[in-house]
This record gives C-alpha cells, sequence and structure tokens, in this order.
C-alpha cells in the first residue's frame, strides 16, 4: 500500500513540474519514509490554492480593471520611455494585469505609533469603505485604537471589512474583538482557514502574508507591518522589537490595492462561486480625478500560489541580474535557492556593490541555521553581509541601483516566492529610491559586517546543522 500510494504521488509529483530539487527531495520522503512521506505530500506537497481560483482571479482582476478604467494609456511617460522600466513592467502586467500606475505623495512610517496614529485617522476620516487585510491581527496594547476606529466607522455606516490570515492572526480571533466588531457592523472573514478537513484537498500551510489597509479607495497602505504592537508582540522570544516599514500612498495605484484587498475577500467569504450580484454589491466607484500630490510611477505586484507564474521570483532574480552598480536587500528571512544565490555571487563578481542586511536574530532557529548555509559563498564572491543588533528587522526591501525598488512582504526564501499569498510594490523613481537607500543606512549604524575569517571559525556542529537544513529548504 506504501508502495502504490507513493507511487501515485510520484506521478502527481513529476507532472507538476517543479524545481529539480524540489522533486528530488519529495521523492525521497515518499519513498523513504513509510506512511509518514505519503501523509506529508498530502498535507504540504501541492502548493496551489485551485486552478478554479486562478481563472477566477483573472477574472476578478480583468473587472476591477475595467471598473476603474485601468489600460495602457494609465502608464506613466517616464516609464514608457525607459526600456530597462518598461521591460520589467511588461513582465508584470503579462502575469497580475496591473500596468504601472501613478502613486501620490508615498510617506513612509518607521515607528509603529506614527503608522497607527495614522491609520485611525485615515479610518475616522472615511466616509465609504474601509478594507483591512493583515497576515497577524493581535488587539494587544495600540493595536485596539486602530480596531476601535474600524468600530466607529462602522457605527456610522461605513462598510467595514477585515480579512485575517486563519493561523497568523489566532490572537485576534481568540479576542472578544470579533463579536464587538460584528455587532458594530464590520464584516469580518478568515483567510486560508487550517482545519483537518481542508488538509485533505489544499496545502494546509499556505498563508496569506498580505498587509493593506484601504479607506474609501483614496488611501492605500502596505509593506511589512502586521497589526501587531511591536513593543508587546512575541516578547518573550528575546529577539527584541520587531522593525518595520508601511508606506501610505493616495492617486491611482490605490485602485489596483482595492481590486487585490476585495478579491481575496470574495475568495474567503464566498469561495469560487463569485457572481455578478456579489460583484455588483462591493463599494467601488471610479476614480473621478487623480488627485494632487507628487506623482510617483509605481506597480502593484501581487504573487503567490493563486497566480499561474511565481512572478515575484522571476522579478526578483531578473532584478539582481540587471543591477549595474549597486544592490541593497533587507530581509528578515534569508534562504535563497540555487538561482538566487547564483544571481546574487555573479552581481559581485561583476563589480556590483552587492549588500546584504539581515537581523542577528530570528525568532526561527530552524530558518537562521538554514539561512546561515549560504553566508560562506557570498561573502567568498565579495557580497557584503551585515546583521542588525536592533531587534528583529522585519523590513522587507530590494534595491537595485538607484531606480528600483521591490517593496512589500516578500521574503527571500521559498515560502514567499510560491507558498505565501506576498504583495509587493515596485516603485520606479529615483527620488523614492534615494529615500529608501537613506533610511536603510540607519539600520547600518546598529549593524555588525561579517567577517569571513571570523565566520570560517563558527563551531563543525553548526555548520553540519546548516548543511542539515538547508537540504530540507526546497520544500519548507
Amino acid at each position: 500500500m506504501h508502495f502504490s500510494l507513493s507511487v501515485l504521488a510520484a506521478i502527481r509529483l513529476l507532472y507538476r513540474k517543479l524545481a529539480v530539487n524540489t522533486t528530488l527531495a519529495w521523492l525521497f520522503l515518499l519513498f523513504g519514509l513509510p506512511v509518514v512521506g505519503v501523509v506529508l505530500y498530502i498535507l504540504f506537497g501541492d502548493h496551489r490554492l485551485s486552478g478554479r481560483r486562478m481563472k477566477m482571479g483573472e477574472r476578478l482582476r480583468g473587472f476591477f480593471m475595467q471598473v476603474f478604467d485601468i489600460d495602457e494609456t494609465s502608464i506613466p511617460p517616464d516609464v514608457a520611455n525607459a526600456p530597462r522600466h518598461a521591460a520589467l513592467a511588461r513582465s508584470i502586467q503579462a502575469d497580475t494585469g496591473f500596468p504601472v500606475l501613478t502613486g501620490l505623495s508615498p510617506q513612509f512610517f518607521s515607528d509603529a505609533g506614527d503608522l497607527y496614529a495614522a491609520m485611525q485617522a485615515d479610518i475616522d476620516a472615511a466616509s465609504d469603505s474601509v478594507c483591512l487585510e493583515f497576515y497577524i491581527l493581535d488587539p494587544a496594547g495600540r493595536v485596539g485604537e486602530v480596531l476601535a476606529a474600524v468600530e466607529r466607522a462602522a457605527q456610522r455606516g461605513v462598510v467595514c471589512k477585515i480579512l485575517a490570515d486563519d493561523f497568523g492572526s489566532k490572537p485576534f480571533f481568540r479576542s472578544h474583538w470579533p463579536k464587538r466588531l460584528k455587532k458594530a457592523g464590520v464584516q469580518i472573514v478568515s483567510s486560508l482557514r487550517v482545519n483537518l478537513f481542508s488538509s485533505f484537498f489544499r496545502r494546509s500551510d499556505l498563508r496569506n502574508h498580505r498587509k493593506i489597509l484601504v479607506c474609501d479607495q483614496q488611501v492605500g497602505y502596505v509593506g511589512s507591518y502586521n497589526l501587531a504592537d511591536p513593543k508587546l508582540f512575541k516578547a518573550d522570544r528575546g529577539v527584541g522589537e520587531w522593525v518595520d516599514m508601511m508606506m501610505r500612498v493616495e492617486g491611482p495605484v490605490v485602485d489596483a490595492l482595492t481590486s487585490v484587498c476585495l478579491s481575496d475577500f470574495l475568495f474567503d467569504s464566498i469561495g469560487h462561486q463569485i457572481g455578478r450580484a456579489d460583484l455588483n454589491a462591493l463599494p467601488i466607484k471610479q476614480r473621478a480625478d487623480p488627485g494632487e500630490g507628487t506623482p510617483v510611477s509605481m506597480q502593484v505586484l501581487p504573487s503567490g500560489p493563486e497566480m499561474r507564474n511565481s512572478t515575484i521570483y522571476e522579478v526578483l532574480v531578473s532584478a539582481i541580474f540587471s543591477a549595474q552598480e549597486r544592490l541593497r536587500i533587507v530581509s528578515p528571512y534569508f534562504i535563497p535557492d540555487p538561482a538566487v544565490q547564483l544571481a546574487l555571487v555573479s552581481a559581485a563578481k561583476r563589480g556590483v556593490a552587492v549588500e546584504i542586511i539581515l537581523p542577528e536574530r530570528i525568532d526561527s532557529r530552524l530558518a537562521q541555521f538554514a539561512s546561515q548555509s549560504s553566508y560562506r559563498e557570498l561573502l567568498r564572491a565579495g557580497v557584503r553581509i551585515t546583521r542588525y543588533r536592533g531587534g528583529l528587522l522585519h523590513t522587507k526591501l530590494i534595491l537595485v541601483d538607484d531606480d528600483i525598488a521591490l517593496f512589500g512582504t516578500v521574503n527571500i526564501d521559498m515560502r514567499s516566492f510560491h507558498l505565501n499569498l506576498e504583495l509587493t510594490m515596485v516603485i520606479y523613481d529615483s527620488g523614492i529610491n534615494g529615500t529608501l537607500w537613506q533610511h536603510a543606512d540607519t539600520y547600518l549604524a546598529d549593524s555588525d559586517p561579517l567577517d569571513l575569517a571570523r565566520w570560517e571559525q563558527r563551531p563543525e556542529w553548526h555548520k553540519l546543522l546548516e548543511n542539515v537544513l538547508r537540504l530540507a529548504s526546497p520544500i519548507l
């Protein structure tokens, strides 16, 4: 029975045409662990949500593009006339449907108090709709003030929706807040529910890792901040406060953020049978005018198991190979696969100043050791690796030369590339890029660079554990 089930699973695996290292890892587990390997494959083997969701997702994005009147003419001329930017933008649009749009006066927050105060003010000012979508929603501390603002908005007739990941937001769903907010009229849905029954139909550890707030379809927030007070969140883990960034933006690009937020809400509240009546009931409207503010060209890039292609993975590897002068990556979880590692090593060897800023300690020891397995090769190629001491650096940022930035929720690991629902803002603007370079510089003041000679002196059991965990990285 074990052999028969393993053969059936192996045939399914071969038809999926995954990366060779991932396929071999699964074949080893299937045939090497009686029964256990098959169970693991059933629970964690298939990283797609479903073909029906992919098709419906494409239809929904087309619907929103039509409603918001987004087309090729929306592309800002400064991007259309730059071959390097235009090629990247076309690649993203081909997979996601979203063209480059104008964002107005983006503002970046690195202090949680300032961020939550700004969110609260925008929610209090909302008159039509509020949509929140977060991986972690923990109502403790200052987050309660944001939820209270949502409650007030619903009480005055604003259509309020909260979509929170079922696993990441357990503290919220177990608190008194869902009952309190629903009483005020807030629509609350758990995203990608985790239970034994659903595990037989889709991979049970797929997560909605997005962080979005949209108010009145006019103001959008996106970045790496969860709705969890960093003064309290995982304070017992010994890694310090979580350090993040969030962007507030207005203008036409908010239409694309709205479409992502509402699409996800529909999938988790209704399922795949989304009809015209469901779409007509949404609080959406055409933008009367682009608004006022400093225009910045940017593109919304949703990614994950709901998409046909791993677009963010392709974009990241292409961006690294395209770097000409300097490249900086900021990421809390850094477990590069061979293609990303090759791109980084190649960039450093051809003279690009490559720098990777990582937290000194993270909340997963397994991920820590798996990450460290890549350091030696990178350091030998000339890549500069620095480790931040001031807390768990949770910002996700890739800066390519002086004109392209990838900012959002994506970590440099296979989970972010293939398993999680993620959201990245691709920013084509030298001014904003310069601002982000300067902000990343502040991390260096509290960081220590790794020295290759000293790194080689770590204990041998560290090296062995790193190499063992590296083998598991394709299926983590």
